[in-house]
């Protein structure tokens, strides 16, 4: 059987949240109502320091986002989005592409899954050369973003399904497939995963981390730690962190 290698975008391949970038594109552009816009950089805000349910956060997030884009032309977002990677592409975190190098020389199918716009992460995949990926879906009609979110991989339940339907669509093996995160979101994919690493991990995943024995690593040390993870040192249950 096939395996999966299922990656998280925003904090754990770049620093930035890209969906925050684009709401900020639009705003300038005058695409979006200004009040809305506050509101959700405001719980975007709080989304990223805790303080609050971290899946409550979420349906806080995606009701901001089903607001913010109700009856937007899709061009006007699409073309706001390829400027805003223009600019963010350069920070990607310097391991990333030596990452996907290394995954597809040992089989694995990647697969990107993030809570963020699809619009982001299908830039980001197609830079990237990831065939495979998912993000944050809203219906269309007539051109124009109904206000209605589809697909919401960052809630609780998301991105379990979506790691789900990944492998029964690849015929993969969750014993053998890994993942990749930074929040709580990504922690119900590496409980499901025979190789989980928590990457630079939000307090409440780090913590989760050191209950279930996962491997815990950085932008500095993740291209050292995943060989060690592979090659079954620790019988496929993670490396432990310093």
């Amino acid at each position: 059987m096939r395996r999966l290698a299922v990656l998280d975008l925003d904090g754990t391949l770049t620093p930035d949240t890209l969906g925050a970038l684009l709401v900020r594109e639009l705003t300038a552009r005058g695409v979006c109502d200004g009040t809305v816009v506050r509101e959700l950089l405001a719980a975007v805000e709080r989304h990223d320091v805790g303080g609050q349910d971290f899946f409550d956060a979420v349906a806080e997030l995606y009701r901001g986002w089903e607001r913010l884009f109700a009856g937007v032309a899709v061009p006007s977002v699409e073309r706001a989005a390829e400027d805003v990677w223009a600019q963010a592409r350069g920070r990607l975190f310097g391991f990333v592409r030596p990452l996907l190098r290394m995954l597809e020389a040992e089989g694995f199918l990647v697969a990107l899954v993030s809570g963020g716009p699809i619009e982001m992460v299908h830039l980001v995949a197609e830079d990237l050369g990831i065939d495979v990926y998912r993000g944050a879906q809203m219906a269309i009609q007539r051109n124009r973003y109904t206000g209605q979110v589809l697909q919401g991989p960052g809630r609780s339940g998301g991105k379990p399904g979506i790691l789900q339907e990944l492998a029964s669509l690849h015929r993969a093996s969750l014993e053998r497939s890994l993942a990749m995160g930074n929040s709580l979101s990504d922690g119900e994919i590496l409980a499901l995963v025979g190789f989980p690493l928590a990457f630079e991990p939000s307090p409440e995943l780090a913590d989760l981390a050191v209950t279930r024995g996962w491997s815990q690593v950085d932008r500095h040390d993740v291209l050292h730690v995943l060989p060690v993870l592979l090659a079954g040192e620790q019988g496929g249950e993670g490396v432990p962190s310093a």
